[in-house]
């Protein structure tokens, strides 16, 4: 190298005393490029490595590794680019004959695309999103060519169009995420750049679904979307919308819930994040007391309802109304019964019909003692893993049912059912005393 006026000591003093495989590694790390001439072609794995260019002649099982090289799995990267510039490609069809299993019909076009293929691609998928949306009477160049804060409002009614039903709503995210994927698989082509607006519109408007479908979508995408859509003298915190929430069902005035809705010119939007709030908060209400499923069945009969047409928008909207209602009071009724949210899981597992108040005191009794005994007592380092441990859990729970559940309600066939059930309740929810689905 001292021909061309290079010392390779600094460098080789680098390779020989620096961790660079583990630097190269890190996607925060400033060592973005490498040259390989052997070693890290094969055998070495940079999930994040996005871009290879070819220079030196490769084949087989050889060529087959490089390009393995840019075509990992990692958040964000939709692709690896490689660069060929002598032509290696012409090796690949043989490569593939050899080292492909014959079962994966692989050929060099599931592997490899050619740039302006993929071109091709972005601009007849982001014809049929246009042609789609078009279809719902909504027009892209509307919202591209609005002022920034008409565009926020547009948004939203493209989003609550699109919401009318599931169908359309996969859909348009179907062709949302094919536009976008095609996009960043072509950069940095400049024909690319023809669509940014196109795509970024498209993928605002899917984020906003999805930040109305999924309570813990993650906020700080649809921001960094609209962003890239709006003038960066708009903020984009404005983009939200000023429903009630359900994180507190005793708090929620149901009253001012439907009339938001009745106000709301998206009604779609305010159905669905309803619909998804209460999706969320059932399945953590039932991750403390499985019997609470009824609720999340009769949703989703309700969703069914309405996506099959036996039940319009507005009747839609009313029933999950009443369905948070009547979450409301099972989040309350621990407290009603005069129970924690542990022992009334464990009540309700114990619980049978036609009881009359004392014997219901009596079954209260009964699951508050046998929480505290199995917590005293019971949850011994492992005890999932012992046989003994778990038989002695097991006998604990059946002779403190047999023993205390009132007669003649409970007959030996009534005891024996719950025990199994509490067993099982126990067995899926605690670890131990302090690490349980309730601390």
């Amino acid at each position: 190298m001292e021909e061309f006026e290079i010392d390779m000591r600094p460098l080789r003093a680098r390779i020989q005393k620096e961790d660079l495989e583990t630097k190269f590694k890190d996607p925060d790390s400033n060592l973005r490029i490498v040259f390989v001439c052997a070693m890290w072609i094969t055998g070495f794995d940079v999930l994040n490595l996005s871009t290879l260019y070819l220079d030196k002649p490769l084949k087989n099982h050889t060529l087959m590794q490089t390009i393995a090289r840019a075509n990992r799995v990692y958040p964000g990267k939709t692709n690896g680019l490689i660069v060929d510039y002598i032509g290696v490609f012409r090796n690949i069809q043989r490569a593939l004959s050899i080292y492909a299993t014959p079962e994966s019909g692989a050929s060099i076009d599931d592997i490899i695309k050619e740039k302006e293929e993929l071109v091709e691609l972005l601009i007849s998928t982001v014809k049929q999103t246009r042609k789609f949306l078009e279809k719902l009477d909504l027009d892209i160049d509307e919202l591209l060519k609005a002022a920034d804060t008409e565009k926020i409002r547009l948004v939203d009614v493209f989003t609550n169009r699109i919401l009318q039903d599931e169908q359309t709503k996969k859909s348009y995210l179907d062709f949302a995420s094919d536009a976008y994927q095609l996009y960043k698989a072509v950069l940095p082509e400049p024909k690319a750049e023809d669509y940014y607006q196109e795509v970024t519109a498209f993928k605002v408007i899917a984020s906003r679904i999805k930040e109305v479908i999924e309570e813990e979508a993650d906020v700080s995408q649809v921001k960094k979307d609209l962003e890239d859509l709006l003038d960066r003298s708009i903020k984009a915190g404005e983009f939200v919308i000023k429903a009630p929430k359900l994180k507190d069902l005793s708090q929620i005035d149901f009253e001012a819930l439907r009339k938001f809705f009745d106000d709301t010119e998206n009604k779609n939007i305010a159905a669905e994040s309803l619909s998804a709030e209460l999706e969320e908060k059932i399945k953590e209400m039932t991750r403390k007391n499985k019997l609470r499923k009824r609720f999340l069945d009769r949703l989703n009969s309700l969703i069914h309802e309405y996506n099959s047409g036996s039940r319009d928008l507005d009747s839609f909207f009313e029933e999950l109304v009443v369905l948070a209602k009547e979450l409301s009071k099972e989040d309350a009724r621990a407290i009603k019964e005069n129970l924690t949210e542990e022992e009334l899981a464990i009540f309700d597992l114990l619980l049978k019909e036609n009881l009359n108040p004392n014997e219901v005191e009596q079954v209260k009794k009964v699951a508050q003692e046998l929480l505290a005994k199995l917590k005293t007592e019971k949850f011994v380092l492992d005890w999932k893993r012992k046989e003994e441990t778990r038989a002695d859990m097991k006998i604990t729970i059946r002779d403190m049912l047999y023993d205390n559940l009132p007669e003649p309600a409970y007959s030996e066939q009534d005891c024996e059912d719950r025990t199994q059930k509490v067993y099982f309740h126990i067995y899926d929810n605690y670890i131990d005393a302090n690490v349980n689905v309730y601390s």
